[in-house]
């Protein structure tokens, strides 16, 4: 049998971790069902975590470092603020089918951690990655495509929200169809709010 290094077992119990959220909701997620998921004793787990809640830490923060790359990434290479926004809106709905929106499954459930003292750090990632919508949002409004006196903080959450509830339903409908066939509509739909005219801006 292959010993795998520290490194590769701390990366497949986070992984395990966020499947059995996916899959079963927070309430699953134990040492013991990790430990099963992985294929290791409850001991071994403890040999590279010292809790369940530093294991769920170390899952919010690679969550985080998803959710602001792709606004980050899409702020970099792309011309206009409404591009930005369908590059973000793509990557998380093809994120959302990968892995069934563990992201927004957390952040959804935060509440259920605040008992191993992990909801602020939910919180704080999701007002970060609130920031920086708010930041496409500026931008929008500083190129004079969306309203000049839009609420970017609204315009944000709204935003974050569409995505939310689209993952929610997709997830209560038995991930039974094609998250893509929504993105299109949902861009329009957001656009047609905050967009200064209805006209679409060309690449």
């Amino acid at each position: 049998m292959v010993r795998q290094t520290s490194s590769i077992r701390k990366q497949q119990i986070i992984e395990a971790a966020r499947g059995l959220i996916t899959e079963k909701g927070m309430e699953a997620v134990t040492i013991d069902a990790i430990a099963e998921a992985v294929g290791l004793s409850e001991g071994a787990i403890y040999r590279h975590f010292t809790s369940k809640r530093e294991i769920l830490l170390l899952l919010i923060d690679d969550l985080e470092r998803g959710l602001l790359g792709a606004v980050e990434t899409a702020q970099s290479v792309e011309p206009n603020a409404l591009r930005v926004l369908e590059c973000i809106l793509e990557t998380h709905l093809a994120d959302v089918e990968g892995s069934r929106g563990v992201s927004f499954v957390v952040v959804s459930g935060a509440m259920s951690f605040e008992g191993i003292g992990l909801a602020n750090r939910v919180r704080d990632m999701l007002n970060q990655y609130l920031k920086a919508l708010e930041g496409v949002m500026q931008r929008g409004v500083d190129e004079g495509a969306f309203h000049s006196h839009l609420d970017v903080e609204a315009a944000a959450v709204t935003f974050f929200g569409i995505i939310q509830s689209t993952a929610t339903i997709w997830a209560l409908s038995g991930y039974s169809w094609s998250l893509d066939q929504w993105r299109t509509q949902i861009l329009e739909i957001y656009k047609n709010g905050v967009a200064a005219t209805l006209e679409k801006t060309t690449n």
